[in-house]
């Protein structure tokens, strides 16, 4: 049995980094909308034509790439728009190619700079694991365990693991 009190933090976890599609996807959709103001910055601005050019230019005669980008830049908080253009940009091959998740890394990182990003985020997550995302956030994979708190004692997981506390026995 587990007694803790809310002070410390223990963690025990494995990393989960996002995909190079859900970072392709959520660099245009967070592009396009940051885009699309009047107080974008150049930058961003720059940044998510240069990413858009190159994706339209590998991709958008083989598919329909070009028009899904279209149709989320009128909405680019339709889930229905996100999720067509990640279709497309799967089955062009889009999370291959190093130059354009280059350039999808360079956009969020502008965005970021510029406070533009918001709190726009596009992951998937397949198989075991888990995904936190935002300031602050933690996951941890199959079987592990974060604890934020002054742990005491010994807490037992569900799949009998015994992780020990920060604290004295109680």
């Amino acid at each position: 049995m587990a007694c803790f009190f809310p002070s410390k933090r223990i963690s025990y976890h494995k990393e989960v980094a996002m995909e190079p599609m859900s970072i392709i996807v959520g660099a245009l959709v967070a592009g396009a909308a940051g885009a699309g103001k009047d107080v974008a910055s150049q930058a961003v601005k720059d940044a998510y034509a240069g990413l858009k050019g190159l994706v339209v230019r590998k991709f958008g005669s083989k598919t329909e790439v070009g028009s899904a980008l279209k149709l989320l830049e009128k909405k680019p908080d339709a889930e229905d728009r996100k999720e067509t253009l990640r279709v497309e940009l799967e089955e062009a091959g889009a999370a291959q190619d190093g130059k354009v998740l280059e350039l999808a890394r360079f956009l969020m990182e502008v965005l970021k700079e510029q406070g533009a990003s918001g709190s726009h985020f596009e992951t998937r997550n397949q198989g075991d694991g888990a995904i936190a995302q935002g300031s602050g956030a933690q996951a941890t994979g199959k079987g592990g365990v974060i604890i934020d708190g002054d742990v005491k004692g010994h807490i037992v997981t569900g799949s009998g693991n015994v992780v020990g506390g920060g604290g004295q026995d109680q």
